[in-house]
Protein backbone atom coordinates (compact mmCIF):
# COMPACT_ATOMS: atom_id res chain seq x y z
CA UNK A 1 0.00 0.00 0.00
CA UNK A 2 1.13 3.12 -0.93
CA UNK A 3 1.29 6.57 0.89
CA UNK A 4 -0.36 9.58 -0.83
CA UNK A 5 1.14 12.28 0.04
CA UNK A 6 -0.17 15.93 -0.10
CA UNK A 7 1.57 19.36 0.23
CA UNK A 8 1.62 20.50 4.02
CA UNK A 9 0.86 24.21 2.71
CA UNK A 10 -1.90 23.32 0.87
CA UNK A 11 -0.67 24.68 -2.53
CA UNK A 12 -2.86 21.65 -4.36
CA UNK A 13 -5.95 24.06 -3.33
CA UNK A 14 -4.86 27.19 -5.41
CA UNK A 15 -5.08 24.92 -8.89
CA UNK A 16 -7.36 26.24 -11.92
CA UNK A 17 -11.09 27.18 -10.76
CA UNK A 18 -12.47 24.17 -12.39
CA UNK A 19 -10.74 21.83 -10.67
CA UNK A 20 -11.37 23.85 -6.67
CA UNK A 21 -15.15 23.39 -7.89
CA UNK A 22 -14.98 19.54 -8.30
CA UNK A 23 -13.21 19.30 -4.91
CA UNK A 24 -15.90 21.57 -3.50
CA UNK A 25 -18.64 19.42 -4.82
CA UNK A 26 -17.25 15.89 -4.15
CA UNK A 27 -16.56 17.14 -0.93
CA UNK A 28 -20.74 17.40 -0.23
CA UNK A 29 -21.27 14.49 -2.00
CA UNK A 30 -18.86 12.97 0.77
CA UNK A 31 -20.37 15.01 3.81
CA UNK A 32 -24.21 13.77 2.71
CA UNK A 33 -23.06 10.42 2.30
CA UNK A 34 -21.55 10.64 6.40
CA UNK A 35 -24.93 11.53 7.05
CA UNK A 36 -26.81 8.88 5.00
CA UNK A 37 -24.66 6.41 6.96
CA UNK A 38 -24.45 7.70 10.34
CA UNK A 39 -28.60 8.11 9.86
CA UNK A 40 -28.77 4.14 8.51
CA UNK A 41 -27.25 3.04 11.83
CA UNK A 42 -29.62 5.06 14.30
CA UNK A 43 -32.92 3.77 11.21
CA UNK A 44 -31.33 0.47 12.19
CA UNK A 45 -30.56 0.40 15.91
CA UNK A 46 -34.09 2.09 16.72
CA UNK A 47 -35.68 -0.68 14.80
CA UNK A 48 -34.08 -3.29 16.59
CA UNK A 49 -35.11 -2.12 19.55
CA UNK A 50 -38.74 -1.91 18.39
CA UNK A 51 -38.75 -5.09 16.89
CA UNK A 52 -37.48 -6.21 19.98
CA UNK A 53 -40.41 -5.12 22.48
CA UNK A 54 -43.00 -5.50 19.94
CA UNK A 55 -41.76 -9.47 19.06
CA UNK A 56 -41.45 -10.42 23.00
CA UNK A 57 -44.31 -12.09 24.61
CA UNK A 58 -45.42 -9.12 27.82
CA UNK A 59 -46.06 -11.66 29.80
CA UNK A 60 -42.51 -13.72 29.58
CA UNK A 61 -40.81 -10.00 29.82
CA UNK A 62 -42.93 -9.40 33.05
CA UNK A 63 -42.03 -13.16 34.58
CA UNK A 64 -38.00 -12.49 34.31
CA UNK A 65 -36.54 -11.67 37.18
CA UNK A 66 -36.16 -7.70 38.51
CA UNK A 67 -32.03 -7.72 37.68
CA UNK A 68 -32.64 -9.02 33.68
CA UNK A 69 -35.82 -6.25 33.59
CA UNK A 70 -33.42 -3.81 34.68
CA UNK A 71 -30.33 -5.15 32.09
CA UNK A 72 -33.24 -4.77 29.73
CA UNK A 73 -34.37 -1.11 30.48
CA UNK A 74 -30.85 -0.11 30.86
CA UNK A 75 -29.69 -1.99 27.47
CA UNK A 76 -33.15 0.19 25.82
CA UNK A 77 -32.14 3.75 27.70
CA UNK A 78 -28.29 3.39 26.46
CA UNK A 79 -29.19 2.33 22.86
CA UNK A 80 -31.52 5.08 22.59
CA UNK A 81 -28.46 7.40 23.90
CA UNK A 82 -26.23 6.38 21.28
CA UNK A 83 -29.05 6.79 18.71
CA UNK A 84 -29.28 10.61 20.10
CA UNK A 85 -25.23 11.27 19.88
CA UNK A 86 -25.49 10.14 16.37
CA UNK A 87 -28.40 12.15 15.49
CA UNK A 88 -26.20 15.44 17.19
CA UNK A 89 -22.99 14.68 14.87
CA UNK A 90 -25.21 14.44 11.91
CA UNK A 91 -26.99 17.66 12.66
CA UNK A 92 -22.57 18.85 13.07
CA UNK A 93 -22.15 17.19 9.17
CA UNK A 94 -25.09 18.96 7.85
CA UNK A 95 -24.43 22.35 9.08
CA UNK A 96 -21.17 22.00 7.42
CA UNK A 97 -22.11 20.82 4.46
CA UNK A 98 -24.29 24.14 4.29
CA UNK A 99 -21.44 25.73 4.87
CA UNK A 100 -19.21 23.77 2.39
CA UNK A 101 -22.09 24.16 -0.20
CA UNK A 102 -21.66 28.10 0.09
CA UNK A 103 -17.37 27.69 -0.78
CA UNK A 104 -19.02 27.08 -4.34
CA UNK A 105 -19.86 30.43 -4.81
CA UNK A 106 -15.95 31.73 -3.98
CA UNK A 107 -14.76 28.46 -5.22
CA UNK A 108 -12.59 28.47 -1.89
CA UNK A 109 -11.05 25.20 -1.70
CA UNK A 110 -8.66 25.64 1.32
CA UNK A 111 -12.10 26.80 3.58
CA UNK A 112 -14.68 23.51 2.31
CA UNK A 113 -11.38 21.38 3.22
CA UNK A 114 -10.94 23.11 6.85
CA UNK A 115 -14.22 23.37 7.31
CA UNK A 116 -14.62 19.56 7.11
CA UNK A 117 -11.13 18.22 8.17
CA UNK A 118 -9.47 21.49 9.83
CA UNK A 119 -9.29 22.14 13.86
CA UNK A 120 -12.79 23.46 13.16
CA UNK A 121 -14.25 20.93 11.34
CA UNK A 122 -16.27 17.88 11.53
CA UNK A 123 -14.52 15.44 12.91
CA UNK A 124 -12.79 17.83 16.04
CA UNK A 125 -16.00 18.82 16.95
CA UNK A 126 -18.18 15.72 16.79
CA UNK A 127 -15.49 13.23 16.54
CA UNK A 128 -16.18 11.99 20.40
CA UNK A 129 -19.96 12.49 19.91
CA UNK A 130 -19.61 9.74 16.76
CA UNK A 131 -17.18 7.71 19.20
CA UNK A 132 -19.64 8.00 22.10
CA UNK A 133 -22.63 7.14 20.08
CA UNK A 134 -21.19 3.88 18.68
CA UNK A 135 -20.14 2.95 22.18
CA UNK A 136 -23.51 3.76 23.49
CA UNK A 137 -25.38 1.85 20.62
CA UNK A 138 -22.77 -1.36 20.65
CA UNK A 139 -23.22 -1.80 24.89
CA UNK A 140 -26.88 -0.93 24.65
CA UNK A 141 -27.72 -3.68 22.08
CA UNK A 142 -25.20 -6.30 23.84
CA UNK A 143 -27.55 -5.87 27.11
CA UNK A 144 -30.59 -5.78 25.35
CA UNK A 145 -29.43 -9.61 23.33
CA UNK A 146 -28.57 -10.75 26.85
CA UNK A 147 -32.17 -10.26 28.03
CA UNK A 148 -33.41 -12.19 24.69
CA UNK A 149 -30.84 -14.60 25.26
CA UNK A 150 -31.91 -15.07 28.74
CA UNK A 151 -35.58 -15.76 27.53
CA UNK A 152 -34.79 -18.20 24.59
CA UNK A 153 -32.45 -19.88 27.05
CA UNK A 154 -34.92 -19.99 30.26
CA UNK A 155 -37.49 -21.72 27.78
CA UNK A 156 -41.42 -22.50 28.85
Amino acid sequence: MSNIAFPADHSDFDGPEDRRMQYISALTELTSEDARHVTTYVTVSLTAILITLTQLPFERLLSMPLAIRTVLVVGIVVALSGSALFFRYVQGVHRARIAITRCLASGNARHAYELWTGQQGVWAKGGKVYTWGTRLTLCGHTLVAFTVAYLLLRGK
